[in-house]
């Protein structure tokens, strides 16, 4: 891997001084070309400042993490704004080809430079300003790890086997030949990496504070672990990160009656980390214009399979459904579109800054529940209880038994997750999570899902195709085996 353009950015003292007061300037942040050097790093604010950047080149790769999350996935289909599009269609035909657009990694390892360059070099700062606490730095440290861990779980779960790129770079030519590490050890490598800064995580930035949500806390970095551990397959660890939060009585369910604030305005108590966006600060972001649209031209709407899900207890009153998560008759996505449920009340132009939400208690909820169908039968009353719990808050009255087996205990719950967390960029890692365990164990559930985009004369030749699990990864892009001078190899199964 050869790792191309990438920017540091240099922020005014100020603007960082009062972001670090508690106010919200800090997401005025845009980043521009300026060249990183080591010159730049010489007080706090500096590094505060790569600290924000790190975070605005997150906000910067929202329409990845939506395309990873969802493209592939069997609860959305293409709205008609991709009706049409050739690189869209092909990711959902299987048709994947190394140029694809979606294959573009880049956005992620961006904030990976960002990540490493305050790990490098902030211990540096402390010997140049004396009014940058070690306490301080120490933090820093531990949200730009949170965030990097963060990059590498996504990037693992897409690609599979990626570049674990773990130094800095200064200038935007310098050449970082790097070969691929396997999934599993880059995981392994940045919980370690994240367990031994656990200690130097804020609890809170104070009472009522956006930071809470918006900036790596104890609480998110227990979510990520929780994450890592299960996609691991390591539940006992998995459960105790979900058991701190659990336990820190920080976060509950939101109540039925005040679902939709979830989404709007966002910050919720259920909430545990969103990349935030601001209409106060003119901040806007496009997830009304992919989901919902004034006009015909949304990238994303309901599959009808996702429907049906919805509809499987129809004398069921669920506050996620037609009006909730979606609109019936247009099938267009209402979770970022409107103000309160319902599908009327839609968000004026200058407020369509709804929040990606990264981790949210449900989530916590439903991970520790698959953790406990994982460890035996002798635990699926304990998950059932957790299933409930969001199947009440969605407002049902009334529950199917919990399954005897693994298998149809496994659908239950990934049928409520689609429900829950519908349209979150959840679905296609719940998927591939599930195919890949266990050496594949129950990869039918993914290969079926997949052949429906399939025309029929080509699935008998796809099914055969897809007991690769390397097939549920994307390709690297081609231009990155270009530049790697023969250092990286294309996943086998785009050979």
């Amino acid at each position: 891997m050869k790792i191309r353009r990438m920017t540091i950015i240099p922020l005014l003292a100020a603007l960082m001084v009062s972001s670090l007061s508690g106010c919200n300037e800090w997401l005025e942040v845009k980043p521009d070309n300026e060249q990183s050097n080591a010159v730049f790093w010489a007080n706090k604010e500096e590094v505060f400042g790569v600290v924000t950047g790190a975070y605005q080149q997150m906000r910067s790769a929202l329409a990845t993490l939506v395309q990873w999350g969802e493209v592939r996935s069997d609860e959305i289909e293409l709205g008609p704004g991709w009706s049409s599009n050739t690189e869209m269609l092909e990711v959902r035909s299987l048709e994947i080809k190394p140029d694809n657009a979606i294959c573009n990694w880049q956005p992620l390892y961006n904030c990976i430079g960002r990540c490493n360059s305050v790990m490098e070099y902030a211990p540096q700062v402390l010997e140049k300003d004396n009014t940058f606490a070690p306490e301080t730095e120490a933090a820093y440290i531990a949200e730009v790890k949170w965030l990097r861990a963060l990059c590498y779980f996504y990037l693992v779960r897409t690609f599979g086997d990626v570049p674990y790129v773990l130094r800095a770079w200064l200038y935007d030519d310098m050449p970082f030949e790097v070969p691929v590490t396997s999934g599993e050890e880059v995981l392994e490598a940045e919980i370690a990496s994240l367990t031994e800064v656990l200690d130097d995580f804020p609890v809170s930035y104070g009472a009522g504070s956006w930071m809470d949500k918006g900036r790596a806390t104890i609480w998110s970095a227990y979510a990520l672990l929780a994450d890592m551990y299960l996609w691991l397959g390591k539940y006992d660890d998995c459960i105790t990160m979900c058991s701190k939060l659990e336990a820190s009585h920080l976060f509950s369910l939101v109540e039925n009656k005040e679902w939709y604030s979830i989404y709007y305005p966002g910050n919720s108590v259920e909430g545990i980390f969103e990349l935030q966006w601001s209409e106060k600060y003119e901040q806007t972001n496009n997830l009304y214009a992919w989901f919902f649209n004034d006009s015909a031209s949304n990238n994303y709407a309901i599959s009808e399979s996702a429907k049906q899900k919805f509809l499987e207890y129809p004398t069921e009153d669920d506050v996620r459904a037609a009006g909730g998560s979606y609109v019936d008759a247009s099938s267009k996505i209402w979770k970022y579109a409107g103000t309160s449920r319902g599908g009327s009340s839609t968000r004026e132009s200058s407020k369509r800054d709804a929040n990606w939400i990264v981790y949210r208690f449900a989530d916590i909820l439903l991970m520790h529940a698959e953790a406990l169908i994982m460890k035996g039968s002798e635990y699926y009353d304990e998950a059932y209880t957790y299933i409930v719990q969001i199947r009440e808050r969605a407002g049902y009255l009334t529950h199917p038994v919990m399954p005897a087996d693994e298998s149809a205990a496994l659908d239950f719950l990934l049928d409520e997750r689609l429900r829950e967390l519908c349209f979150e960029g959840k679905r296609w890692y719940d998927l591939v999570r599930i195919a890949v365990r266990d050496d594949g164990k129950y990869k039918s559930k993914l290969v079926y899902l997949l052949l429906l985009n399939v025309p029929a004369k080509d699935r008998p030749l796809y099914e055969i195709k897809l007991q690769d699990i390397h097939g549920y990864y994307l390709p690297i892009q081609e231009n990155d085996i270009d530049a790697s001078g023969g250092v990286l190899v294309q996943n086998p199964y785009y050979l």
